[in-house]
């Protein structure tokens, strides 16, 4: 189950793998913490040597996803591909099915004064609703969302402060589409549904900016943090924007091995639509087995989270669940697995 799971994983990044504000990571901790943060490469290495990771990577699906998009794949390549993929819709009729997926590359040096971080994201948030086949929204309604970014961070420590910036260079490709029946069963291949004729690329670019205070003395290594993300608003031309946003937030570690961050994001409700429990983030972690196993749980989108990391050299793998906020506003559990390779 584990393999099958990997090489769908590895697929889906291959096809250039929730949006680029999806690495405002919804599990929390520190991983990917300056799409949150940008002055939070710091606590991203404890060293100054220089650090490489060749796989963030991440899958998350909600429930029933994975045999959709299998069972899909499977219709797209069969000789009988009018009565499979008929079946697959009748079965899913008026279900969310979704997924998501990242990676981050990046490299990096993180120094007592001036650290920086240069990396690459590719993204990508896919929607299919299924449908009877005879209203406007025809058999099958999907949202397709990528976004490829080139993310240059520098941060700069004077004493408690640390200042930091993210410049993003940002291609966001989008898909919006209505199947008909027809037009699944002379769909070629299961890619078409990524990449089709109704597809929209553009360009922006992005600037991000934080601070992060230390408390001087304190055991409980307390951290205050400010960020404005998206300054004055990501915009493309015609499919969107990323929408400016002002986050603060507190980290502590209360006890030996154990961390606690709280976020509130977004305090000024520039996104559409926003309610606290939207805004409200709460992540707790625990250490064990000299740091090589992590669990955790939390609150998000009022819902609870929880996962578990395990570091084994130069590899981490994690498994968690958490609720979020679909592109239609309905509210849905998803899981995540997560890679990284690092040295």
């Amino acid at each position: 189950m584990i393999k099958k799971i990997s090489l769908f994983f590895l697929t889906l990044v291959t096809l250039e793998a929730e949006s680029l504000s999806s690495l405002v990571t919804q599990r929390g901790g520190i991983s990917n913490a300056i799409f949150l943060n940008p002055a939070k490469l710091q606590n991203n290495q404890n060293d100054s040597t220089l650090k490489v990771d060749f796989i963030n990577s991440s899958l998350n699906l909600s429930d029933d996803s994975l045999n959709f998009l299998k069972e899909l794949r499977s219709a797209s390549s069969s000789s009988n591909k009018n009565k499979e993929i008929s079946q697959l819709l009748k079965k899913n009729i008026g279900n969310t099915l979704s997924f998501s997926a990242y990676n981050f590359s990046s490299i990096s040096q993180v120094q007592e004064d001036l650290s920086w971080s240069v990396g690459i994201v590719n993204t990508i948030d896919g929607y299919f609703i299924t449908h009877t086949g005879f209203g406007s929204k025809g058999a099958m309604e999907s949202f397709i969302e990528k976004y490829k970014a080139l993310v240059t961070t520098v941060n700069v420590k004077q004493e408690q402060l640390t200042y930091g910036i993210n410049i993003k260079a940002i291609e966001k490709t989008q898909s919006m589409y209505n199947f008909s029946i027809t037009e699944m069963i002379d769909n070629s291949s299961f890619s078409s549904y990524f990449d089709n004729k109704n597809s929209q690329d553009e360009q922006a670019m992005g600037l991000d900016a934080g601070v992060v205070y230390a408390l001087p003395k304190d055991d409980f290594h307390t951290q205050l943090s400010l960020s404005l993300l998206n300054i004055g608003n990501t915009s493309f031309k015609t499919i969107g924007v990323l929408p400016s946003s002002t986050n603060m937030g507190l980290s502590l570690a209360p006890y030996e091995n154990t961390f606690v961050q709280i976020d509130y994001l977004d305090i000024f409700k520039h996104q559409e639509n926003q309610h606290f429990e939207d805004t409200f983030r709460l992540y707790v972690s625990q250490d064990f087995l000299s740091n090589s196993l992590k669990i955790n749980s939390g609150i998000l989108q009022n819902a609870l989270t929880f996962g578990v990391e395990y570091d084994y050299s130069v590899i981490n793998i994690g498994l968690h669940s958490y609720k979020t906020k679909a592109y239609n506003g309905q509210k849905e559990r998803k899981y995540e697995l997560s890679l990284a390779l690092s040295w």
